[in-house]
């Protein structure tokens, strides 16, 4: 197989992580045929999200730190919401036409969390639309 011939310098590659005061966000992997996943890290206090999809669905599963997802149906009152902690790993659905956002609700640890998100970011047809729960 190709990949057990390769030198060692080819076994190890960078990651774009794009990082803020908040934390970082960094694509892990690309198909396409099956999403995407990503890894969002956010500083304690933080909260990220703040907007909605048509079509995109994600599954938010922390895997480090102790977080709050909320997610509100666009148009209405009512909040859902998911304490979340990588004591406890758990997939919480990203809805479509739900508004959600996540918490780090630790005020010295860093919360981790895997995304995968059933479709690829396309710039050229943007699916995000900022609303606060």
């Amino acid at each position: 197989m190709y990949l057990s011939y390769l030198p060692k310098e080819k076994t190890v590659f960078d990651l774009k992580m794009n990082c803020d005061d908040r934390g970082s966000f960094t694509e892990l992997l690309k198909t396409a045929d099956h999403g995407q996943f990503s890894v969002n890290i956010s500083k304690p206090g933080i909260t990220k999200g703040q907007h909605w999809h048509n079509t995109k669905w994600e599954f938010f599963i922390v895997v480090s730190g102790h977080g709050l997802i909320q997610q509100r149906k666009i148009g209405t009152e009512d909040v859902l919401e998911f304490e979340v902690s990588g004591e406890k790993i758990q997939a919480v659905h990203m809805l479509p036409g739900y508004t959600h956002n996540i918490i780090n609700l630790s005020e010295t640890e860093n919360l981790v969390t895997l995304m995968w998100a059933n479709e690829l970011f396309a710039p050229e047809k943007p699916d995000t639309f900022f609303e606060p729960v």
